[in-house]
């Protein structure tokens, strides 16, 4: 047996032919593709932006991201493994799959799958998953995180809001924070979200430029207000009774 120092896959030879004996590449919490999945980008040129990505972390463990170039989460798997970066499909048919307790699997011929917490396959996705490109660096959104205050500031996608509002933190007490720039108001909005299944997740939504940065002048200013009759303490004893009906 002899092993590709470039890919770490070994090679079976009988016989003068050599067979590939494929291995498991990546392993991460199965709710993970569930919760990435409405910020994958979805048939984008930018093919990269395909599929999710999974980094393996220094101190252990991965980093799973997704962006369509508007909105970006990222959630750490302090159980997970990669041996490698890679960029992964995920089809939407297996999303239900996805749960807590189980695990999806990325093998290196570019076969995945969610599988149950006892290793039973449940929704094998066809062909090959693996994305061939170099997902974006994004920690720059987040460097001058420390300038940012509680709260939201500035023009949003309210359907990218949405998304980030009904992430499925499979906690019966999810919490979800937002922070802003107010130096800034075209910054990014950076979230965080709670009891993600003993997960952490952040995230950003970029922010809309030209949009009106205050309430229409439209809007009456306030007055005396005065009433035009007395308010009756009650209504009518045969109040909403038609002329024709039985007493």
């Amino acid at each position: 047996m002899t092993t590709d120092t470039s890919t770490g896959e070994m090679f079976e030879t009988e016989g003068g032919s050599s067979v590939v004996v494929r291995h498991m590449i990546a392993k991460i919490n199965g709710i993970v593709p569930k919760i990435l999945f409405p910020f994958v980008a979805k048939q984008d040129i930018r093919y990269y932006l395909n599929g999710i990505n999974i980094r393996p972390l220094i101190e252990g463990g991965v980093m799973i991201s997704a962006s369509d170039g508007h909105r970006l989460i990222v959630v750490r798997d302090p159980e997970g493994f990669v041996d490698r970066e890679i960029i992964v499909s995920v089809l939407k048919d297996g999303l239900k799959h996805g749960t807590a307790d189980g695990e999806f699997i990325v093998m290196s011929d570019g076969a995945s799958w969610w599988q149950s917490s006892t290793a039973s396959p449940l929704f094998i996705q066809p062909g090959n998953s693996l994305i061939d490109g170099q997902f974006p660096r994004f920690e720059g959104i987040f460097r001058n995180s420390h300038r940012y205050t509680e709260g939201i500031r500035g023009a949003f996608n309210p359907s990218y809001l949405r998304d980030a509002l009904a992430i499925d933190t499979g906690s019966q007490t999810p919490s979800i924070r937002f922070w802003t720039n107010p130096h800034d108001e075209h910054s990014p909005l950076i979230f965080k979200v709670d009891q993600v299944a003993g997960l952490e997740a952040v995230g950003a939504v970029m922010s809309l430029r030209g949009q009106a940065d205050r309430i229409p002048t439209w809007i009456p200013m306030p007055g005396d207000f005065e009433l035009t009759r007395e308010l009756d303490p009650a209504p009518p004893k045969n109040a909403g009774r038609r002329p024709d009906d039985e007493p």
